[in-house]
């Protein structure tokens, strides 16, 4: 088996339930809330099938090359090493040297997946959807037939056999007339025409599927949910229930809200979760209300404004990207048609303002029927879409959406920034940190040494929360705060004009504010670009991807980050900024770092960014 599809999900893992039974097993975790999810799913199997495991969150391929080093080389009982959410973009078996014992599995929803993970014959095994069947069997077969076929010697053999007929044809011709004679010595040369255009067009043809592997390799993009693909594993070894379905949920639910899968993709999920969600609560739907308020799952629309169960409702409104872009509230225009809408609505701006638990009973039940017949006349067209909440007991009640905000803002914020936001930082010092804690180089000219200690420990608080309402509480709490500065520091670029319009993208420098020390995390950055694409996808000319860049003064270098910015809201446009970034950085010979699983981010130190940036325009042109 190298590359799974859905039909043999379940036969992969029965692979890896008889590894188990000869040696241990290692599982390797993204920092992203997907992949969180997919190894809680994962464990939870693993659990039940009673397979001991080790799990190691990776933050970049430092990290992987040094597991590699410390956990991989000296196990010599380790038979399974799984991935999830890192690994399909390269050639792992360059990084993790795996002997014949050893088989190595890939959940990763980052495309292009390196193909020689699936035709190296490396023991690599790659989970893939069914999606891009079609597409994936005609790379495999190109690939296959580029780099692993030596068909080099084909014309050679053809001449040959041409050359020996024509030797075989005039000795047997001997006794023919000049005429034949004539004839017969115009046949090589024509079979010798002949060749050359087979030749030519066997040029062409490899061109063209050279070309084809090119356009493969040169954008990045995700093609599922992790979490999404390890539930429908559950599924068909019959081991689902309601935690393993809102783990699942919520990881689809991550890579919709960050635009990392489109409303068509995301759909697809919501049908399978609906009809789960009605098999797992089907008791709580026909009992009391009573009954509902124990631990299940609804299906339940979302609004496009985030977190206003613990927001007040003009914050959660005013702070989030759709509802700021569509009204243009960063101008006092757009201010006033928030206030007046409200008002058309018969919300007074009081109540607005109140905590939504605070606020008026009768206005939060009439609150939905409100927003869907005013909401349109400001062109609010498509302000819900199709979600799930869980209540907890009688307490809580938490969308999948309130879920990923929470978990994706305890990943990103730094000690140093939860102390700007006035938040402590509480972590859990009981916690096993694992082998691979330390993956701070001591040199600060190393720009691998960006990585800081602390991403380590909000992984694993991350971890925990997803079954802790304290640890949720704290992170949506964090994740106000580190909106409203999102939201703060995106009006300012807006309002100061910031942005520089090139031809295919458009350029922003943060370098002094401040809320600068918040943005030295890959995925606030990309709120941020989100934040800016949804603006000037509705005020501006042209709706042109995003190149963000702030100063990291700690270190004297940037963080970069690119988003393409899809042309409406719940698509996705592939990213093409992986590859120009690379060629850029060789052609400027910038002391840059990749050490991301994300293609299209990447640090650089401070006197290199001016020139890196100029030859990333000069190569977009």
């Amino acid at each position: 088996m190298v590359r799974i599809t859905t039909a043999r999900y379940s036969e992969a893992y029965d692979r890896i339930k008889r590894d188990s039974l000869s040696g241990n097993c290692i599982i390797f975790v993204a920092p992203d809330v997907d992949a969180i999810c997919c190894c809680k799913i994962l464990q939870s199997l693993l659990k039940r099938d009673i397979i001991q495991h080790k799990i190691v969150p990776v933050s970049g391929y430092k990290d992987l090359q040094k597991a590699n080093e410390e956990l991989v080389a000296k196990d010599e009982q380790l038979r399974t090493i799984i991935m999830i959410n890192c690994g399909g973009l390269v050639d792992v078996a360059d990084i993790l040297k795996l002997n014949d014992q050893m088989s190595l599995f890939i959940f990763d929803s980052h495309r292009p997946i390196h193909l020689d993970n699936i035709v190296g014959g490396n023991n690599v095994c790659v989970f893939d959807d069914d999606d891009e069947n079609e597409k994936m069997e005609e790379l495999i077969s190109i690939y296959e037939e580029l780099f692993y076929h030596d068909s080099s010697d084909e014309g050679d053999d053809d001449d040959n056999k041409h050359n020996g007929n024509d030797e075989n044809e005039d000795e047997t011709d001997e006794t023919d007339d000049e005429d034949d004679e004539r004839v017969q010595s115009d046949r090589p040369r024509q079979r010798r025409r002949l060749n050359e255009d087979t030749r030519l067009n066997k040029r062409a043809q490899q061109k063209e599927r050279e070309e084809r592997l090119q356009e493969y390799y040169s954008t990045s993009y995700h093609v599922n949910s992790s979490a999404g693909q390890m539930y429908i594993l559950a599924t068909q070894l019959n081991k689902t229930n309601n935690e393993l379905l809102w783990l699942a949920i919520t990881g689809v639910t991550a890579q919709y809200i960050f635009e990392r899968n489109d409303t068509t993709k995301y759909m697809q999920y919501v049908k399978r979760f609906s009809d789960d969600v009605a098999l797992f609560n089907l008791s709580t739907q026909e009992t009391s209300s009573s009954a509902k308020a124990e631990d299940s799952i609804q299906c339940e629309d979302e609004y496009r404004f985030m977190l206003f169960r613990h927001w007040s409702l003009y914050d959660s409104m005013f702070h989030s990207g759709y509802v700021a872009s569509k009204l243009g509230v960063w101008r006092e225009f757009g201010q006033k048609r928030l206030n007046n809408m409200f008002a058309k609505m018969g919300f007074s701006l009081q109540q607005c303002h109140q905590v939504y638990t605070h606020m008026d009973m009768e206005l939060k039940n009439i609150l939905r029927n409100k927003i869907e017949t005013v909401a349109p006349l400001y062109g609010l067209t498509d302000i819900c879409f199709p979600s799930f909440s869980r209540t907890y007991g009688w307490k809580y009640s938490l969308s999948a959406s309130d879920i990923v905000y929470a978990l994706a803002t305890l990943l990103e914020t730094s000690p140093s920034a939860a102390a700007a936001l006035g938040e402590p930082v509480n972590w859990n010092d009981d916690q096993d940190w694992g082998e691979l804690e330390d993956t701070t180089n001591d040199h600060p000219e190393d720009l691998g040494s960006v990585r800081r200690k602390w991403w380590m420990r909000n992984f694993y608080t991350a971890y925990d929360s997803l079954n802790s309402i304290d640890g949720i509480r704290r992170g949506i709490s964090l994740c106000m705060k580190i909106q409203k500065a999102i939201v703060r520091q995106g009006t300012s670029i807006i309002d100061k004009k910031n942005t520089r319009t090139l031809k295919s993208f458009r350029m922003v420098l943060i370098k002094d504010g401040p809320d600068l020390p918040l943005f030295q995390h890959p995925l606030t950055l990309s709120k941020l670009a989100l934040f800016l694409t949804d603006a000037f996808r509705e005020h501006g000319r042209r709706n042109l991807p995003f190149v963000i860049s702030s100063l990291d003064e700690e270190h004297d270098s940037y963080l970069v980050v690119a988003n393409t910015g899809a042309p409406a809201f719940g698509d996705i446009r592939k990213n093409r900024f992986g590859i120009a970034f690379q060629m850029a950085s060789v052609e400027t010979n910038a002391r840059t770092s990749f050490d991301s699983f994300e293609t299209s981010v990447l640090q650089i130190h401070k006197n290199d960014l001016e020139h890196f940036l100029e030859k990333l325009y000069v190569g977009s042109v």
